[in-house]
């Protein structure tokens, strides 16, 4: 059995809307899919650039660091005035040293002993690696230079340096102005031939006519200063521990503060696992546009292998370094890898959701044409079509049930006046049996006039089922439309990024005080007894007063020999205590050096070693004072030397003269009348003289500032997907439109 044409309509209808269902199901996952990759690919290009933003924000304010100093580098007055309060801080201390000396031993040395005392003394001083303290006077002459002996006692009046600067001269001048002041011109460093820009500072010494001076070279302070902006680039960290490292443009590590032994390396074979070298890529990219993105696979700190990782490079060109910071990028994608996933998943679940609703569209609209072509073109068909079988049967009487609109009303009107007619022309044929013939060609005209009817009923019927048809194609198309509109874009994310800094605070510096002890020195003095005896007797013989004569001055001159014996002993006691002093003396002077250094390392730590330069200062002042004291001593030492000298003399000439008197009372051998003798004893005697000093000092530990300015920033990415709204309603109205259609279609058939 063929099947009907309203089956084949409905199901050619069925199959139209499944396949436009299924093309628009592809269409819609297929852009999806490609939206979802699209929107990955721009999702990763974001987080990208915002940390290659970061980063480049970070890696400035390390450059900015060394452009800070490199500012400073440039000012070379600044330099050397902020130097030259240094060296005099040097000057100073040496100054306290030789004074000191000076003072204690300028009335017990020669002139020039007193001067090689002192050339010794600052031939011999060294700080900063190898920094010295020359010596020249006023004409100028060099009296000591520690580096360059070869100058020692030529005329500096002429000597110049490169650019013709007679800085002997210039040092001559200022200090005859100004008594000490700073001078700039060019010496060579040690073992080295070519002279660079030097600052020194120079200070007279008006008892020796000499000026003591000493200098630091401006390259090293230059030098000085990179040294501070490596350690303060190195010591910055992030919360997250980041950090930053310098290397050149070889490329060769300058600073890396994770992997120390990484500076000074040679970094041109260097490699990563994957065998990029990446220190020539970041020095390339710096040659070519001065920063640059560098991507690579490096170590973390505490974990074992590889990660993947972008950095951020920037040239100092100053300088000629690369200053760079990177960001390990696996929790990154791992964190993009997440958010694709969760993307699709709500893509999926919206797809999931706009399929529902179309297959529930889809069988709303099968449904209701089903439902119109079986009430509105099926039942009338069928009973036209049963009517059509009673009529053919030779039911004449017949009659037709249902309802009928458009065409198909005319068809059912045309067959009814078509089968009314044929039961007249019968009637007729058998009342005029005559007219048979005529009858019956009226009845095959009838039938052909039947037939034409038909014809037009069926094409009138395939007419309305073709516009019907036509009406149904535009209502699927609607809905197609309608369909498409459902497909709904995803807004994009807005990350916000939340910032937060964490300071360490400073560490503070600690000192011991140095404390001292001195000895007083005590002195006692004996005093010395004189005892005179006075004789006068008189002799009745001349032998007899003779006698007692020369026994008396026998027994003066054993006293002047003992006398004369004790003066020589008191003379070494002075001596030796004269030692003791020097030794007293020697332990001022290395208090003094010590109190130098502590004052120069308290200049070199700055404003941190102020505290300490005050300690150092007051110990400084108390080995003056011991000197001081010394010095006292050593000339009380020195007028009791005087004294027994001349003791010592005078005994010497009572000898002479008792001996004298002795040969005279011998020789004379005549009778004295009366003798008198006078006799003067005189004895000083000091029976100890001691001093003894003792001295005690601490050294203190120095801290180093450790500054860390950490400032970190992490970054919170929360995405959102807000859905589109569904075309539900676009889809009641299709339906009301449908339900319009469907009743024109009633109206006109009415």
């Amino acid at each position: 059995m063929k099947r009907s044409v309203i089956v084949r309509l409905i199901v050619f209808v069925v199959i139209a809307l499944v396949i436009e269902v299924g093309f628009y199901y592809f269409y819609i996952s297929h852009a999806l899919n490609v939206f979802s990759k699209k929107r990955a690919e721009e999702t990763e290009k974001f987080i990208y650039d915002e940390e290659q933003y970061t980063l480049r924000d970070l890696v400035q304010s390390a450059y900015s660091i060394a452009e800070k100093y490199h500012q400073q580098s440039l000012d070379d007055d600044a330099l050397m005035e902020a130097k030259s309060e240094e060296l005099k801080l040097v000057i100073d201390g040496l100054t306290s040293q030789i004074m000191a000396f000076y003072e204690a031993n300028r009335f017990t040395m020669e002139q020039a002993e007193l001067e090689q005392g002192i050339k010794e003394l600052v031939q011999t001083l060294r700080y900063d690696d190898g920094n010295y303290v020359w010596i020249n006077d006023m004409h100028p002459y060099m009296v000591m230079h520690p580096i360059k002996p070869e100058l020692d006692g030529s005329d500096l009046s002429t000597f110049e340096d490169p650019e013709g600067t007679r800085l002997f001269v210039n040092m001559a001048e200022v200090c005859k102005a100004n008594g000490e002041g700073m001078v700039a011109y060019l010496w060579s460093k040690p073992g080295e031939d070519e002279p660079t820009p030097k600052v020194s500072y120079v200070r007279l010494i008006p008892e020796l006519g000499w000026i003591i001076g000493t200098g630091a070279w401006i390259e090293d302070i230059t030098e000085e200063l990179k040294a501070e902006a490596l350690e303060q680039i190195g010591s910055m960290r992030m919360s997250d521990g980041n950090y930053f490292w310098v290397n050149d443009l070889h490329p060769r590590m300058i600073m890396h503060p994770i992997k120390p032994q990484l500076n000074g390396e040679d970094l041109t074979d260097f490699e990563d696992t994957r065998g990029n070298h990446l220190f020539v890529d970041m020095a390339n990219a710096c040659k070519a546009n001065g920063e640059g993105i560098v991507r690579y696979f490096w170590s973390k700190p505490d974990e074992d292998g590889d990660f993947p990782k972008l950095s951020y490079v920037k040239l100092f060109e100053p300088w000629g370094w690369v200053i760079g910071m990177g960001v390990y990028m696996d929790e990154v994608d791992a964190m993009i890898a997440s958010e694709e996933d969760e993307f699709n998943s709500q893509v999926g679940a919206l797809v999931t959701q706009a399929s529902i609703i179309a297959a529930g569209i889809f069988l709303f609209v099968v449904s209701f044409m089903v439902l119109y072509i079986r009430r509105d073109l099926h039942r009338p068909l069928r009973h036209l079509s049963a009517y059509s079988n009673s009529v053919s049967e030779g039911d004449l009487d017949a009659t037709i049930t249902g309802r009928f609109k458009g065409e198909l009303l005319a068809l059912k009107n045309a067959l009814t006046a078509m089968v009314a007619n044929l039961k007249t022309k019968i009637g007729e044929a058998e009342e005029q049996g005559v007219l048979a013939c005529k009858e019956a060609d009226n009845a095959r005209e009838a039938m052909e006039a039947a037939d034409q009817a038909r014809i037009r009923a069926e094409s009138a019927k395939q007419e309305g089922m073709l516009e019907a048809a036509h009406n149904l194609e535009g209502i699927v198309d609607s809905l197609s439309t309608a369909s498409e509109e459902l497909t709904a874009q995803a807004q994009e994310i807005n990350q916000s990024t939340s910032e937060q800094q964490t300071r360490i605070s400073e560490t503070a510096t600690a000192m011991e005080e140095m404390n001292a002890t001195i000895l007083e020195v005590a002195k006692n003095s004996g005093e010395a007894s004189d005892n005179a005896d006075q004789a006068k007797t008189k002799a009745q013989e001349g032998s007899e007063v003779v006698s007692k004569s020369v026994d008396a001055i026998l027994s003066v001159q054993s006293q002047a020999l003992s006398l004369k014996e004790n003066m020589a002993a008191l003379t070494q006691q002075a001596e030796a205590i004269g030692r003791i002093m020097n030794v007293i003396n020697d332990i001022a002077d290395q208090t003094n050096l010590l109190a130098l250094n502590a004052a120069i390392e308290a200049a070199r730590a700055g404003e941190a070693g102020r505290g300490f330069a005050v300690v150092a200062d007051e110990v400084r002042k108390l080995a003056e004072k011991t000197m001081g004291a010394t010095k006292e001593v050593g000339e009380s030492i020195t007028a009791i030397q005087d004294s027994a000298n001349r003791s010592s003399s005078s005994v010497e000439q009572a000898v002479t003269a008792v001996e004298t008197a002795t040969e005279l009372a011998q020789t004379s051998g005549e009778a004295l009348a009366e003798i008198v003798h006078f006799s003067e004893s005189s004895a000083d005697q000091v029976r100890s003289i001691a001093t003894a000093a003792e001295e005690q000092s601490a050294t203190s530990e120095e801290m180093t500032r450790n500054i860390e300015d950490v400032s970190g920033l992490s970054n919170r990415i929360s995405d959102g997907v807000d859905q589109t709204t569904h075309a539900q309603e676009e889809l009641s109205d299709l339906a009301m439109r449908l339900k319009s259609l469907v009743d024109t279609i009633k109206d006109e058939n009415s």
